[in-house]
């Protein structure tokens, strides 16, 4: 029989910012012997609740008997929710005289018989509780006000990302250039002046990226390349064709229309001599970014709101490329196309369409 349900603060023992909580529900059992069951709030996605039942399990039972809300020989079982229920754990702990805690897992319906509750009690979980959810946003504003917001960031870096914001191409501005069949040459023109576009749909670290233009590669060069990721470099290449024709030709056998073609060769290319020297390509990018993150300017180079890429120079790289170009005809039909000649050359080119190019940019 329940008899009490409250959220506890315990001390975590690492100051005053990292107290704990957890949901701790007294019981009396067939014998009269009280039972605490402690549910952890740290799996559930309660934000900042400060250390797992499991990690501090001795911590709280000490805590619960020093205010005397349990006596030292209570029944103690660790609670841990998941919204499929199935995963939901229950573990009754024991400890030794110097309060050393072991582990021995037990059933729901065991649960429910030693505690003489209904299934019910622990179907209803916490987050679902609105007395208890209430409790819980209470007590971490006391612990600390400040808990779950956003990172403070350096000012050159959020004073960067409004400039770029700023300046940004809007999706409907490049919309209605791919609408009213924009060629290569003034698709070019545009996107040069607004690389973040880029970065947005193909960058793998959100904000920290570095985009260039007409970017050399040994005898010639890409449209617009991208620098990103994380200990080991991402290197995008791209490669862009006009929006006034479309991806496949028409009739039986649709294949990529000309224009298609000879995009996705000069890429294979390009990236193909990268291949052959990728020793001399890999530092040769690093030299370009290191020179760029200190300041230099080079193949139009444009800096995302961080200034430097926190990437490994010694480590291998990652070279990914991508083909802009055409319009969608039929949307299903090439979809497999792309897909299916993604998969059959090495190393693998990424088709895309404006259409979709465009149905992957966030901005407005």
């Amino acid at each position: 029989m329940k008899i009490s349900d409250f959220i506890f603060q315990f001390d975590s023992g690492r100051g005053m910012k990292d107290r704990g909580l957890c949901r701790v529900r007294l019981f009396i059992t067939h014998e009269a012997q009280v039972a605490a069951v402690l549910t952890d709030l740290t799996s559930v996605g309660f934000g900042s609740t400060g250390p797992s039942v499991t990690n501090s399990v001795e911590v709280i039972r000490m805590a619960l008997v020093e205010k005397g809300f349990v006596a030292a020989d209570a029944i103690v079982i660790e609670h841990y929710e998941n919204l499929s229920l199935h995963g939901t754990t229950f573990d009754v702990v024991t400890f030794s005289p110097s309060n050393s805690p072991s582990w021995k897992s037990i059933k729901l319906v065991d649960v429910c018989s030693l505690l003489k509750c209904e299934k019910s009690e622990f179907e209803l979980f916490t987050e679902r509780d609105s007395r208890l959810m209430t409790e819980i946003e209470k007590i971490r504003n006391l612990i600390d006000p400040f808990s779950g917001s956003p990172f403070l960031e350096d000012p050159d870096v959020v004073n960067r990302r409004a400039d770029i914001e700023a300046c940004m191409l809007s999706k409907q501005e490049l919309s209605r250039m791919v609408d009213s069949g924009a060629g290569e040459a003034e698709l070019h023109r545009i996107l040069k002046n607004d690389l973040s576009i880029f970065s947005e749909v193909y960058a793998d670290s959100g904000d920290e990226y570095i985009c260039f233009s007409e970017f050399p590669v040994e005898d010639g060069f890409v449209d617009f390349a991208i620098f990103s990721g994380r200990s080991r470099m991402d290197v995008t290449l791209i490669e862009i064709k006009g929006a006034d024709f479309h991806l496949t030709t028409t009739g039986s056998y649709k294949n990529f229309s000309s224009k298609t073609n000879e995009a996705i060769q000069q890429i294979r290319t390009r990236v193909g001599i990268a291949y052959r020297n990728m020793e001399k390509f890999r530092r040769n990018l690093h030299v370009i970014r290191q020179r760029v993150e200190a300041g230099e300017t080079l193949h139009g180079s444009f800096v995302g709101p961080y200034a430097r890429l926190e990437v490994d120079p010694n480590k291998d790289i990652n070279i990914r490329c991508v083909v802009i170009a055409g319009r969608t005809r039929d949307d299903l039909e090439e979809s497999r196309q792309r897909h299916d000649f993604e998969w059959s050359v090495k190393p693998p080119v990424k088709v895309e369409t404006w259409d979709t190019f465009l149905r992957k940019l966030r901005r407005l």
